[in-house]
């Protein structure tokens, strides 16, 4: 018994045609024909997609580092404009640090979407 390359159904050892995938196993000269290649992504594909991920990155840790500082001086009176105390800083370091982490997290999911949205 053999396995077709192209499916990977089991086939009897002299068949020259798959019957689950309708492919030709051997040329018109009885050699066997070995798997497609697949088909690799260029380079520049990879580096297009880790650039998006950058960029959706960066855009999620400035929305969530906006909107946390917005509800910050909304509900504690902190301000990243005046910095007057030390708390203010250090709430604004820890929440700059936050905001990485939820954006770190989110793009991955984000990609996702954008590849369904695309097709």
């Amino acid at each position: 018994m053999k396995k077709c390359p192209f499916c990977i159904k089991v086939l009897q050892d002299d068949a020259h045609y798959c019957h689950y995938c309708n492919s030709n196993l051997i040329d018109m000269d009885g050699k066997p024909i070995g798997k497609i290649p697949e088909q690799i992504a260029p380079p520049e594909l990879e580096n297009l997609t880790l650039a998006i991920k950058v960029a959706i990155t960066l855009f999620l840790t400035v929305v969530f580092f906006i909107i946390g500082i917005t509800f910050s001086g909304a509900i504690f009176g902190l301000s990243i404009l005046e910095m007057k105390s030390i708390g203010s800083i250090i709430f604004n370091l820890i929440w700059l640090f936050v905001s990485v982490i939820i954006a770190i997290l989110l793009a991955p999911i984000t990609m996702k979407w954008i590849k369904v949205l695309l097709g």
